[in-house]
């Protein structure tokens, strides 16, 4: 496989599009160049629209225009809601003979004729026990790739590769902590992923269809509040049971719960599959990871160790890029992955 010279990782959220920057990623502390943040346009992620594409590609123009990035070669992830993936084992298959059986069990689990996906695997170790190579089998619909091109190409730049979001997180959670056994709950805006690393590889991911936006709306209809202020009394209060008389946190912590139990029933099947016990370090990543109380009633929900990610840990930061870290650090966990990425 080809290494990757220093390129640019872009992340596409719901709510914002954030570029990294970083020279040097070969190295044990690479360092940051530059990054930036625009604000996403409604209902554009994933179009087919030409026109919502064109507004992503100006969202780019606009974000390398105000953040003076100069580097053309990008990384860009796909949202793991668009993505199928799947852990899968060998038993008895030699190293040159999993390519052709990867290929041939895809057509049990992904949902899809094949010749309309974009197919790839990641070999992510071995069982010793069942002599049985371990991989990651992703497929794209060729669809949503297009897409990605078709921005990429609108905004000047020159698309050097495509992954998911949970490879990318995987990539700079590692590094970061150096811990090969977490789980990863990215809390989006409009969803929350989830992602398991064993042994330094990702193992697991899925995507749950609730946000911190589901927290937003769910104070609008308490309250009857403009959505504005509903946004700020989330950030400000989050999950926290001790203020205002509880009333934010009784409102609230029933979607966190909803969340969490598919967290546990992702657990219960990793365990079931894999017949291994499932890590009990959890990250907090995301732009809801750093909402008030919530790492720690995560941490008495589920009954494990609970922290907020530092995805820059590790990497050089001049001063300057200091209050916008400070603010959001966890939310370019993504887009440092994607920077990351040396092949």
């Amino acid at each position: 496989m080809a290494k990757l010279s220093d390129h640019v990782g872009i992340d596409f959220g719901t709510h914002s599009v954030k570029a990294v920057e970083l020279r040097d990623i070969a190295s044990e502390s690479p360092a940051l160049v530059n990054l930036g943040s625009q604000i996403t346009p409604k209902g554009v992620i994933n179009s087919e629209d030409k026109a919502d594409q064109t507004k992503l590609a100006d969202v780019l123009k606009k974000m390398y225009d105000a953040s003076k990035i100069r580097n053309k070669s990008v990384v860009m992830a796909l949202p793991e809601f668009s993505v199928f993936t799947r852990f899968l084992e060998f038993p008895g298959v030699k190293q040159e003979e999993l390519k052709d059986a990867v290929y041939f069990e895809a057509k049990q689990y992904i949902p899809m004729p094949l010749n309309e996906v974009q197919l790839s695997y990641i070999t992510i170790g071995f069982n010793e026990t069942k002599n049985a190579p371990r991989v990651l089998l992703v497929a794209a619909p060729k669809k949503i790739i297009d897409i990605y091109i078709n921005i990429a190409t609108g905004a000047g730049l020159e698309l050097s590769a495509i992954e998911t979001e949970s490879v990318a997180m995987g990539r700079a959670m590692y590094r970061a902590t150096k811990k090969k056994d977490l789980v990863m709950l990215d809390f989006g805006a409009n969803s929350t992923d989830m992602s398991i690393l064993s042994e330094g590889y990702l193992v697991f991911s899925q995507s749950i269809a609730i946000g911190s936006d589901s927290l937003t709306q769910s104070i609008v209809n308490k309250f009857n509040f403009e959505y504005s202020r509903a946004e700020e009394f989330k950030r400000n209060y989050g999950v926290v049971g001790n203020v205002l008389d509880g009333k934010i946190y009784n409102v609230v912590s029933p979607i966190i719960e909803s969340i969490l139990v598919e967290v546990r029933r992702g657990i219960e099947f990793y365990k079931n599959k894999t017949l291994a016990a499932a890590p009990m370090d959890y990250l907090l990543n995301g732009d809801g990871a750093l909402l008030p109380g919530l790492m720690e009633y995560v941490a008495k929900s589920l009954g494990v160790n609970v922290t907020i990610a530092n995805p820059w840990n590790g990497i050089n930061v001049d001063n300057k890029f200091r209050d916008i870290i400070a603010k959001s650090g966890p939310s370019y966990s993504v887009a440092i992955g994607l920077a990351l990425k040396d092949e």
